[in-house]
């Protein structure tokens, strides 16, 4: 149990300078626990690039994959450096965060649909082409596709 101050008018309210490695090191583990999910979606964007195939729907879930890794790596080092800084000044206050592991749930379904859309899609992507693409992709020629 948490010693509170002297000074504290509300019984809840806890002295922070007294827990201060507590913080301290609590602030660091989850900053490594985040990091190991954005490694983990990192590893997940690159074994489907390297071992998914070849072709644009691999590198679209692959880019998803890492995009999200890379957000998720520079939310971590911000409520890190954000923590670390109430913890100095030794703020009272809420800790959690309720919003972010929601949305990286959201994600990863969000991810995996579309790998899976993408992956059991069997129609072929054919751009529309104008005339300017059709003359430029065939030197000169206009062929049209029928």
């Amino acid at each position: 149990m948490a010693q509170t101050s002297e000074t504290a008018t509300n019984a809840n309210e806890v002295d922070f300078k007294l827990l201060r490695p507590k913080n301290y090191f609590a602030n660091e583990r989850t900053f490594v626990n985040w990091l190991q999910l954005a490694v983990t979606m990192g590893g997940l964007g690159l074994a489907l690039l390297n071992f998914g195939g070849s072709g644009i729907r691999v590198r679209i879930s692959a880019f998803i994959f890492e995009t999200g890794a890379l957000a998720l790596i520079v939310y971590a080092y911000a409520t890190f450096w954000r923590r670390a800084q109430r913890l100095r000044r030794g703020d009272r206050g809420t800790w959690d965060d309720r919003f972010v592991p929601v949305v990286v749930v959201i994600f990863f379904i969000f991810a995996t649909a579309i790998n899976f859309g993408l992956t059991f899609h069997k129609k072929e992507y054919i751009p529309p082409l104008n005339s300017l693409m059709a003359t430029t992709m065939s030197w000169g020629r206009i062929q049209w596709r029928s």
